[in-house]
């Protein structure tokens, strides 16, 4: 059988985090919350980001929340290094996932995060089956779809901008489908008939805006279906499967 995963990333730190956590918890699924110290959103504090830290990874998301292309490169230095050391002071664990927030970066970022010692770094980039790709700096891990009712022009707009034709045609496949939970359900069955990575990611303040919770919990209910042809796996051990 070809090899198949399953995997789940949270952004910004928010709060509500804990209730994507609750729900991950009670399918037998797993992910990686990735958080920012401050952000315009409300952010945990330390005492409840250990307490997350305690079940589920906790990676790096900058110090402040910043678009790393849009600050000098002693800037993005500083918030690449500093956000590693302040995740392992607050979890007392190894940090060895960082997250672009708004999946904005230069490729002069890249060899920052290996030197502040991440193995990889989660990007928003969607319709990908794809284990991460090792460059020869710091691994890029890409996103199947975001829990997010997206207008369905986004998907291959995402896709265009970075030039995968693949992604594309697997969307055109699928070009029916009208709804990110059914859209979810049908990638994560691809992944498991045909090998590959499932990966959702998303942010419970958004999931909480958009009342999206009865769906959310609809694909964590599908996703553990699927967990006895995939295996569930954190960001950061996918990185053992890679290239």
């Amino acid at each position: 059988m070809t090899a198949a995963w399953i995997t789940t990333s949270w952004d910004d730190g928010h709060p509500l985090d804990f209730r994507v956590a609750e729900l991950l918890t009670k399918y037998g699924l797993t992910g990686t919350f990735y958080v920012p110290r401050s952000a315009k959103t409300e952010v945990m504090n330390e005492g409840q980001i250990r307490d997350l830290a305690r079940e589920f990874e906790v990676g790096a998301h900058t110090l402040d929340h910043v678009y790393l292309d849009t600050v000098s490169s002693t800037e993005a230095d500083r918030q690449i290094t500093a956000s590693k050391q302040w995740i392992e002071d607050t979890t007392g664990n190894s940090c060895k996932m960082f997250c672009f927030p708004g999946g904005k970066f230069c490729r002069e970022h890249l060899p920052m995060l290996r030197q502040a010692g991440f193995r990889a770094a989660r990007t928003v980039e969607c319709l990908s089956f794809d284990l991460p790709h090792v460059n020869g700096t710091c691994a890029l891990m890409p996103t199947t779809l975001q829990a997010f009712p997206h207008a369905w022009s986004s998907y291959p707009l995402n896709a265009l901008r970075r030039g995968n034709l693949l992604a594309l045609f697997r969307y055109s496949l699928e070009r029916n489908t009208r709804d990110w939970v059914e859209f979810a359900k049908k990638s994560a069955q691809f992944a498991v008939d045909h090998g590959g990575v499932f990966h959702l990611w998303g942010h419970s303040w958004e999931i909480e805006e958009h009342k999206q919770w009865n769906q959310l919990e609809s694909v964590f209910a599908f996703l553990a279906l699927c967990g006895n042809r995939a295996r569930v796996r954190t960001n950061s051990e996918l990185l053992n499967h890679g290239h």
